[in-house]
């Protein structure tokens, strides 16, 4: 058995970077940038007015008010030709050129138009106030964005202002997956006495979309060794294999015999986590093949814990884990298992701090509970008690403050 740490350690290890692949703009948000962005020229790319109102030499307007001689209009879009004597002022929009001659811009609403020709400032203007200056966002050849960001809207932003209407990003990883049990049936059927509904084949489909990943479902298979081989067979040709179920120790738990027989080179098969101790994970030539726990949210954790880093390494992504944080206990939470426990709480802001409030779960079959939560509470495996208001380490989930407002 491996501990937490060594597992993500190994199972990073053992996960390359896929190739890169050229994208449209529009079909770039979520990926991975594979380059470094650089900016294409000066941003902004002149002298640029702030706001609405006037550009004039600051010098003129020292002692306040003073009367201008209005010398013309720049619009944003249009290049001024005339030039700003000394005495004069150009009515001037936001994101217009500066004109020559001009020092600043006084906003509209500290001015009074004489009359089309002449207009009185009411208060003086330091130079260079209200003006944005070339350059001043970021120099032509700086890196605006880093290789291995996931690309988001902000990002999205930047790529359009320096010009990408095409973007490298890594190649999204091709994902297998495959549900195992006798007692799994289909989400639309009926379950009979001793049958459960199929939940992790969608809620690890999900997962690994969310990561990035496509997702290739190879259904369900029975716990019958020639079936279940045949199906781990098929989903080899992925990037990633995922089986869900018959990785513990009963004589049903037929998974980490079949990866063998496929010649599998097994890495590890225990982690020192709770909840989902029985963990298979392996390589067989370029695809990683992960055995996750039947009982569903033991499935998701592993997932989050060690399949998620993968996929995103596969990506070339930078950050690799969710975030962790330190929260305050509202209420004590026990650790009895000698692994390290990551249990169900959800975290808010209470009067500047992070406090966590452990949700009340059945267990690693407690779909609703994980559900209800926002975070997981680390406790390492020798610590088996946490006292109301000590503090532990929490990872924070993907809808952490999304759902603040959700009862408890």
């Amino acid at each position: 058995m491996v501990s937490v740490e060594q597992a993500l350690e190994i199972v990073l290890r053992e996960t390359p970077s896929l190739a890169a692949e050229e994208v449209p703009l529009d079909e770039s948000l979520a990926r991975v940038l594979a380059e470094d962005v650089r900016a294409d020229r000066d941003l902004p790319p002149f002298d640029r007015a702030a706001m609405d109102g006037y550009a004039l030499r600051a010098g003129d307007v020292a002692q306040a008010p003073a009367a201008l001689e209005v010398a013309g209009e720049v619009r944003a879009g249009e290049w001024p030709v005339v030039a700003v004597a000394a005495g004069r002022a150009m009515r001037i929009m936001t994101g217009a050129p500066l004109p020559e001659g001009a020092t600043a811009v006084q906003q509209v609403e500290k001015t009074q138009p004489l009359d089309e020709f002449r207009v009185t400032i009411l208060a003086s203007v330091a130079e260079g106030q209200n003006v944005a200056p070339r350059g001043s966002e970021v120099r032509a050849g700086t890196v605006v964005l880093p290789r291995g960001r996931v690309i988001d809207a902000a990002a999205i932003g930047v790529l359009a202002t320096v010009g990408r209407s095409r973007v490298g990003v890594g190649r999204r990883p091709r994902v297998a997956l495959l549900v195992t049990g006798d007692e799994v049936v289909d989400v639309g059927a009926s379950p009979g006495a001793a049958q459960i509904r199929n939940s992790n084949g969608p809620a690890i489909a999900a997962q690994a979309r969310q990561a990035g990943a496509t997702v290739r479902l190879l259904g369900v298979a029975r716990d019958q060794k020639d079936e279940l081989t045949a199906s781990l067979r098929e989903g080899l040709s992925a990037d990633v294999l995922l089986a869900s179920g018959g990785v513990s120790a009963g004589e049903y738990d037929l998974v980490e015999s079949a990866l063998e027989e496929l010649g599998v080179a097994l890495r590890f098969t225990r982690v020192n986590v709770k909840p989902g101790a029985p963990l298979v994970f392996g390589r067989s030539g370029a695809t990683l093949v992960f055995g996750l726990p039947g009982n569903p949210v033991s499935a998701q954790v592993t997932f989050d814990l060690f399949v998620r880093p993968a996929l995103l390494k596969l990506q070339g992504a930078s950050v690799l884990s969710r975030p962790r944080v330190s929260v305050e206990l509202a209420s004590a939470i026990q650790n009895r298992s000698g692994r390290t426990s990551h249990q169900p709480a959800r975290v808010r802001f209470e009067s500047g701090r992070l406090v966590a409030r452990p949700v009340r779960s059945a267990g690693s079959g407690d779909l609703v509970a994980h559900a209800r939560a926002n975070a997981l509470v680390v406790l390492d495996a020798g610590r088996e008690h946490a006292a109301a208001g000590e503090t532990a380490e929490a990872l924070l989930l993907g809808r952490f403050l999304e759902d603040d407002g959700a009862p408890d």
